[in-house]
């Protein structure tokens, strides 16, 4: 019968999933070949990345693009997006910037990327924070989308302490940065089956789902290895699967309604990346939206479980969508 994939449909509303199976052929694999996007890619790497010809990057959007900034705003068409990238990355001359990693899949890229200062005090310290980004592309070396993630609270903690230890806008630039080591650990190898892991993100956003509706975090937890990390950009670094366990179940705990649809998912051999909408209900019965993006990295160790996750997202932003719905009339319930 060939090969099949298990899809889950979840409703922002509801936290029960409704399973599907679908032909690998049926599924959408986007309209412009990753030979294509790789080359629009490479020219948007180095018009930014190296170059900092910001400019020649903002060019690069179509004329109606939408860029979502979850910290600094939304801009709308290439203008405005050139305008602010301009005009913002002026204040930042000796901010260098690193990819580490990068996928392409279905006409998006996601990528991981660090952004460095200089070392002032001429000890090799290291000042740098990581954000992760979404793009859309839409043919003819354009782009039509961008989403970047991180805790803002990040980057005022490291240029506070770059400005503190000596940093100023004259510190020379220093190029050779790349990401602070052992802030994640390496993806398993070799790589497991395509099927085994989308069969098991798949499981694992049902046991959410799950652990929503009853209240059970544990079989969630479960899910992870015993020496599994665990990286949530605002709560902070777990370590082992007791420690994931303790922390999920006492923050969970106060927000049973919340729901976590899955927007969309890429796979690169063990390394999944997905979007993952945190949504509240409508607490008047309508179909107002209270919710927050998270962009979530798993790590597939094999046999069903996961030595690393790490969630990007704006706490300040998910603080603001609580606090909406709250007063709309939502309830956190008391433990």
């Amino acid at each position: 019968m060939g090969n099949v994939i298990l899809e889950f449909f979840l409703s922002p509303w509801k936290s029960s999933p409704r399973v599907q199976f679908k032909f690998l052929s049926e599924v959408s694999m986007g309209e412009y070949s990753e030979e294509e996007i790789q080359a629009a890619f490479d020219e948007y790497r180095q018009r930014g990345v190296l170059n900092h010809d910001w400019e020649g990057w903002g060019s690069l959007f179509t004329e109606d693009a939408h860029y979502v900034e979850h910290f600094l705003g939304e801009f709308n068409g290439r203008k405005e997006i050139t305008d602010w990238i301009v005009s913002t990355m002026q204040d930042y001359p000796n901010m260098s910037l690193w990819m580490e990693w990068w996928v392409i899949q279905d006409d998006r890229v996601a990528l991981y990327i660090w952004n460095n200062l200089p070392d002032p005090t001429g000890t090799g310290k290291r000042y740098g924070f990581p954000n992760t980004t979404i793009l859309q592309y839409a043919g003819d070396g354009k782009w039509n989308y961008e989403e970047d993630f991180y805790n803002p609270a990040d980057g005022e903690r490291v240029w506070g302490e770059w400005f503190n230890d000596g940093g100023r806008i004259g510190t020379p630039i220093n190029r050779s940065l790349k990401g602070i080591e052992d802030w994640a650990p390496s993806v398993p190898e070799p790589s497991f089956p395509r099927e085994e892991v989308e069969r098991e993100f798949l499981l694992y956003s049902q046991r959410g789902s799950l652990a929503v509706e009853t209240g059970d975090w544990d079989q969630w937890a479960d899910q992870f290895t015993e020496d599994a990390r665990y990286f949530e950009h605002h709560y902070g670094k777990f370590s082992g699967r007791e420690e994931i366990r303790k922390w999920i179940t006492s923050t969970m705990g106060p927000f049973p309604e919340m729901t976590f649809p899955i927007d969309h998912y890429m796979i690169d051999g063990n390394r999944v990346i997905a979007l993952i909408p945190n949504c509240l209900p409508d607490p008047k019965g309508g179909d107002k939206e209270y919710s927050f993006n998270v962009h979530v990295i798993l790590h597939y160790a094999g046999n069903g479980q996961w030595s690393y996750e790490e969630d990007v997202y704006n706490p300040k932003e998910a603080g603001r969508v609580v606090a909406e719905w709250v007063e709309a009339g939502g309830v956190v319930p008391t433990q």
